[in-house]
């Protein structure tokens, strides 16, 4: 009895906390390894949840928030799902999607409870810190950097189909790092600046440790920078310059302009011959110029359905029948064609198409509960946003990156509940002591 008592209080956290760590791995550099038809994340992250759920059953009660959200997007997912006769696989994927980013929120959570948010952010930055390195060697021509990335591509057991191909081919000739391509680097090194900005916050940490956290800094930004996303870049740029000048208000003019330096002897050091025409200084591009028609064919069809479409709506799919039937609100010129060939890349839209106008509702109130009055949080929901309203995934939407960074905007709230009423990292002790 006393052995199970401490294997219960000792290894069971140790077990999760490297099945989670194996989990963000994967998905951060084998998303697409799988096992017997099912991501090899998906299945560490499902085994995590059990034990998380075995362990410590009284963790529901600090997720209550999370627990009535996700629950209430199944639930109303589902009904709008079969109301528009959705198939069962796609309503099935669909569900599987949101209780994967719940199980993630579920364990990240149980971590830092029982570790302590410093573990959790170290790790996350850990893994995300060498595939922003070669990201900017990648952007260099480094050939062995390129070598690096295919090898990782080798080792994962399903490609890419043609169908995504098309969809992302611009983005699959851009510098990915270790990544399987350039967005899910972004997303990952997105999230790795917030847990960085989070440790910046912290007073447990000054002198040479700031130091470092610059320079770590400068190489996730320089690894979004090589990625040529430049909604990331952005999102990046706007929270790392709010808190360093909250931070350091006597050096942060320094800190501003080396990033502007950085940025731009990077882009100069990456433009070809022919001139200055790289995604990061241009809006000429493909991707840049069909967003207007993307996002006006994403408003209508939400005019069209506000109440929904259901799970794994595919704007792509539904754009030949929507148009030949002329059922399109706006105008299109001849040449705008894109809504054929990509989805909307805006994540409250896909919310929308998904779950109708309860979508954003709820979105809107999650996001209000998430930022619970601190100013900072408030800075990097907005950068998220930012970067998210020009992508697929976000908040609620299939980003498991930022899943991880909500798990210590939660904890944050449920300490100054418990302990102060207080802000808790620039006040100075719970969550940078934890």
């Amino acid at each position: 009895m006393e052995w199970q008592s401490s294997y219960r209080v000792v290894l069971m956290p140790k077990i999760i906390f490297s099945l989670f760590i194996l989990h963000l791995i994967f998905l951060a550099y084998f998303n697409n390894f799988y096992l017997a038809g099912i991501p090899f994340r998906s299945v560490l992250i499902l085994l995590s949840g059990i034990l998380v759920a075995f362990h410590q059953r009284d963790i529901f009660a600090e997720l209550t928030l999370v627990s009535k959200v996700y629950l209430l997007l199944m639930g109303y997912g589902l009904l709008v799902s079969l109301v528009n006769q959705v198939e069962l696989g796609k309503i099935i994927n669909g569900e599987l999607k949101l209780l994967q980013s719940y199980l993630v929120i579920l364990c990240g959570y149980y971590l830092v409870r029982n570790f302590g948010f410093k573990p959790l952010a170290y790790t996350f930055i850990f893994v995300a810190l060498p595939s922003a390195a070669v990201g900017v060697l990648q952007a260099l021509d480094v050939n062995a950097a390129w070598t690096l990335h295919d090898f990782f591509s080798t080792l994962q057991n399903k490609e890419i189909s043609e169908e995504i191909q098309g969809q992302i081919e611009e983005a699959l000739l851009r510098p990915p790092g270790l990544a399987l391509y350039a967005i899910p680097q972004t997303y990952m090194l997105l999230a790795a600046v917030v847990f960085s900005c989070y440790l910046v916050l912290s007073s447990a940490i000054e002198g040479r440790y700031q130091v470092l956290l610059l320079l770590v800094n400068l190489v996730i930004f320089s690894g979004i920078v090589a990625s040529e996303t430049r909604s990331a870049m952005g999102a990046a740029l706007f929270m790392l310059t709010a808190i360093y000048i909250y931070k350091f208000r006597s050096a942060s003019l320094l800190l501003i302009g080396s990033v502007f330096l950085a940025g731009i002897v990077f882009s100069l050091l990456t433009t070809n011959d022919a001139g200055i025409d790289s995604r990061i200084v241009s809006l000429d591009d493909q991707s840049a110029q069909g967003r207007v028609t993307l996002y006006k064919y994403g408003i209508e069809l939400f005019l069209q359905r506000w109440w929904g479409y259901g799970f794994n709506f595919d704007t792509v799919e539904y754009a030949p029948h929507y148009f030949i039937n002329a059922l399109n609100l706006f105008s299109y010129g001849p040449h705008e064609k894109a809504q054929y060939i990509v989805p909307v890349h805006n994540s409250i839209l896909n919310m929308v198409h998904t779950y109708g106008i309860l979508g954003i509702m709820i979105l809107g109130y999650y996001l209000f509960r998430l930022v619970d009055g601190f100013w900072y949080r408030l800075i990097f929901v907005l950068g998220t946003l930012m970067n998210s309203s020009f992508h697929n995934a976000g908040i609620l939407a299939g980003d498991l990156f930022i899943d991880m960074v909500i798990v210590v905007l939660l904890y944050e709230s449920a300490l100054k509940v418990r302990c102060a009423p207080k802000p808790v990292i620039v006040s100075g002790r719970q969550l940078s002591a934890a």
